[in-house]
């Protein structure tokens, strides 16, 4: 998924981890956690209105074949669902694989970093913000979600199907927030549910930058700011004229355990 959205998009797990515009995360040695919100920090912000982003469906391994039955008839290939149930059958053939499907996706962010870099900058010099915070500045929601993950080859699911996606055809999204396993073979991992927070991308002091005005204006001292030391007119210009001088999008650390985990 990240390779579709870009290596600076975070996969949020676990998949019911939900994050949000203005959340605040501290990088401790290669691990995340929560570090409150800018809000929280009294760092002012503004945030877009949703943006629709539509669906996302990915078959990792591919060649995953897909059977569909209508309610109230009968299949020998089913062996979990009901007459009266509408279900599916994924196959996996001899491949291992995973299927990830969004359904919903909205994307919020931050509109103006100028200021943030400006605000954050003002945090560094007071000694109140360092290099391992990170703010999150964008998040995509989905309404619902569905992941399937395989453990083995000749894995198979069988899906029994919400009413709103029996009429068929059935595609992989419509699994999403839309089907409940009830039978599976060599199914390793598996969550369907509704409200994730799939992606996000967050934003740090610019690791070099810092290093350039601890070489010039020395180490943080902790209250510099709030006794009177005013923050060097030449950074906050510089944050104004090219935020992305003072602000970079990093990647998610590779020590992060939920980053081997993640699809």
């Amino acid at each position: 998924m990240r390779q579709a959205w870009g290596e600076d998009w975070w996969l949020a797990w676990p998949l019911l981890q939900r994050v949000a515009v203005g959340d605040v995360l501290q990088n401790s040695r290669g691990s995340l956690r929560p570090a409150g919100t800018l809000a929280e920090r009294r760092i002012e912000y503004e945030v877009t209105a949703p943006e629709a982003r539509g669906e996302f469906v990915y078959d990792a391994g591919g060649g995953i074949d897909l059977r569909f039955k209508a309610a109230g008839s009968t299949d020998p290939l089913f062996a979990g669902l009901a007459e009266a149930d509408a279900g599916v059958l994924l196959q996996f053939g001899r491949q291992t694989g995973a299927v990830v499907a969004y359904r919903g996706l909205a994307e919020t962010a931050v509109p103006d970093t100028r200021q943030l870099a400006v605000q954050l900058i003002g945090r560094y010099w007071q000694g109140r913000w360092d290099q391992d915070l990170l703010a999150v500045t964008q998040a995509v929601h989905a309404d619902a979600a569905a992941v399937l993950v395989t453990d083995g080859v000749d894995a198979a699911v069988e899906l029994r199907l919400a009413a709103s996606a029996s009429a068929g055809p059935v595609q992989l999204v419509d699994l999403a927030g839309g089907a409940e396993v009830v039978r599976g073979r060599h199914l390793g991992f598996q969550w369907i549910g509704d409200a994730v927070t799939p992606l996000y991308r967050v934003v740090r002091l610019r690791h070099k930058w810092l290093g350039g005005v601890r070489e010039e204006f020395g180490p943080v001292q902790p209250g510099r700011g709030l006794n009177g030391e005013p923050v060097p007119e030449v950074l906050l210009e510089e944050a104004l004229d090219d935020p992305s001088a003072v602000l970079e999008f990093p990647s998610r650390p590779e020590g992060d355990p939920s980053a081997e985990e993640a699809l």
